[in-house]
């Protein structure tokens, strides 16, 4: 098997990772540059910062402040600086997971709600960077415009915007943490250019009030394309919600039509597809935003350094998700999608960390190579599709930080920070509308308890479920549990009537 090789063939990582470790003879600090201070930068710069002995950070940021996507801007396409706008927030964004399982395990939230507006999160962030005193480390307002290896180094070439030079600077270890969700996936159809109606992406959407009684048209199924079809419903005169993902949600928002179709044209004020019935439906619309995702930017990463970003948003040459196979001492944050965030950033950082520092050796090239092909087709094997190749989806991202932790010997999530994340599938996927109505306290390493805004009593707890309150108290969930009760009942006197032999 993968893992038998995987197991028994480890090796140290790349030269260029030992050259300066604290382990050589002349006790120089290892040079770490990181791309970026969002989430996963202000992550990377607390942590290696702790072993200040054996790292020497620098980290480049091309905005005025930290955040990175968090960074609420007005601004779309272009910044006044000439650059394209990093940020794809939106003005009333709240967050779709708990604040209690956002942030990151050894940095408590302060917030008496689950679901918080984007600035709470921005604010929790500026606190952590103060607190661990981030600032002195960060260049902001300069744009990294290549990195390349020669004689065993990186060479990262970076712009100050604002005295507009470029300088070149050599690093032993590079972190990039850009992040996913600033370049916009664009699928190609041949008729777009016809639509003469306004066509967007998500990235550049900012406020419903812009759409005021139109018809839309929100293309993508995920949880973007769920919260604008929500926040545009209060102000359109209908949303068509087109969702052909696998998850299909349900008890969806008034005025919004969820349609499991796929788009095949635009015409000049529609979109036409067809439904899985090959029946084809045309849409009049106004207005059409593509909640469609993102693609990793890697250009001005050298091309030959190993790592390659595709189309459909996936990259390839890393192993975990994370380590560049032919460069190890390059890593990329914030690759997989469908996670928490925060705590996988740290989670991940504990495991670079123990590399670095020569505690966890890596295994051999083929090894990591056999490993990352047999997880594709794992993945291909449980009819997930091509791009969904570093997806960390529920139970995937439990077992992809437990055994980060295990391999690494760190210490791994809490089990309640796991359940919660896991039991929330559910509740979004059967209560899209209301499942925001919760707020949760984690009361123990693996137990936490869900209080109703609405009454402020207790709802539901990790032990009774979610599923137990919904079929209680929910108009749809009622209704859901008579049919299911009465089909029990139904599949009970069959069998009675069975047992009995009666006809």
């Amino acid at each position: 098997m993968v893992s038998d090789e995987i197991n028994n063939n480890h090796i140290e990582i790349d030269a260029s990772l030992n050259n300066r470790s604290i382990n050589n003879n002349n006790g120089q600090r290892q040079r770490v540059c990181i791309v970026g201070v969002g989430a996963a930068g202000l992550c990377a710069l607390r942590h290696l910062n702790m072993r200040s002995d054996c790292f020497e950070l620098t980290a480049f940021e091309q905005d005025d402040n930290i955040g990175g996507t968090w960074k609420f801007t007005e601004h779309v396409g272009m910044t006044p600086d000439g650059l394209p706008v990093h940020s794809s927030m939106y003005k009333n964004l709240h967050t779709n997971l708990p604040m209690e399982i956002m942030g990151f395990p050894d940095f408590p939230v302060e917030t008496n709600h689950s679901y918080v507006h984007h600035s709470v999160v921005l604010n929790y962030l500026h606190k952590y960077a103060e607190t661990f005193n981030l600032h002195r480390f960060i260049h902001f307002n300069h744009r990294i415009m290549f990195i390349c290896r020669e004689n065993d180094e990186w060479l990262v070439t970076a712009k100050d915007i604002k005295k507009r030079y470029e300088f070149t600077q050599s690093f032993d270890v590079i972190l990039i943490c850009t992040g996913r969700y600033s370049v916009p996936h664009w699928p190609k159809y041949d008729t777009m250019k016809k639509f003469k109606g306004k066509l967007l992406h998500s990235h550049d959407y900012r406020q419903p009030e812009d759409y005021i009684g139109q018809r839309i048209a929100v293309i993508g199924g995920g949880l973007s394309g769920v919260d604008i079809s929500q926040e545009c419903s209060h102000h359109c005169k209908e949303v068509i919600f087109v969702n052909n993902g696998k998850m299909r949600f349900q008890n969806m928002f008034p005025n919004v039509q969820q349609v499991d179709v796929k788009v095949e044209e635009f015409t000049e004020n529609s979109i036409i597809a067809h439904d899985n019935d090959g029946n084809r439906i045309e849409y009049q619309v106004d207005t059409i935003i593509m909640a469609t995702g993102y693609v990793y930017n890697l250009k001005f990463v050298d091309p030959n350094v190993g790592i390659k970003a595709n189309p459909d948003g996936t990259i390839d040459g890393l192993y975990r998700h994370l380590i560049n196979i032919e460069q190890p001492s390059m890593a990329l944050f914030a690759v997989s999608n469908r996670v928490l965030p925060l705590p996988l950033y740290h989670q991940q950082l504990l495991y670079l960390m123990k590399i670095l520092l020569g505690e966890y050796k890596l295994p051999t090239k083929k090894a990591m190579i056999l490993d990352t092909e047999e997880d594709y087709r794992q993945r291909l094997a449980r009819g997930l599709r091509p791009k969904d190749r570093h997806t960390l989806e529920v139970e995937m991202m439990e077992k992809y930080v437990d055994k980060l932790a295990k391999e690494s010997q760190t210490k791994p999530l809490l089990k309640v920070i796991i359940n919660l994340h896991r039991d929330l599938y559910s509740v979004r996927k059967m209560d899209i509308s209301n499942y925001k109505r919760f707020d949760y306290r984690l009361i123990s390493d693996d137990e936490y308890i869900a209080i109703d805004k609405h009454t402020g009593m207790l709802a539901y707890t990790s032990r009774q479920g979610f599923l137990d309150w919904y079929y209680k108290h929910h108009p749809i969930g009622s209704k859901m549990n008579q049919i299911e009760t009465e089909k029990t009942t139904a599949n009970q006197s069959n069998s009675m009537v069975e047992s009995n032999g009666h006809p």
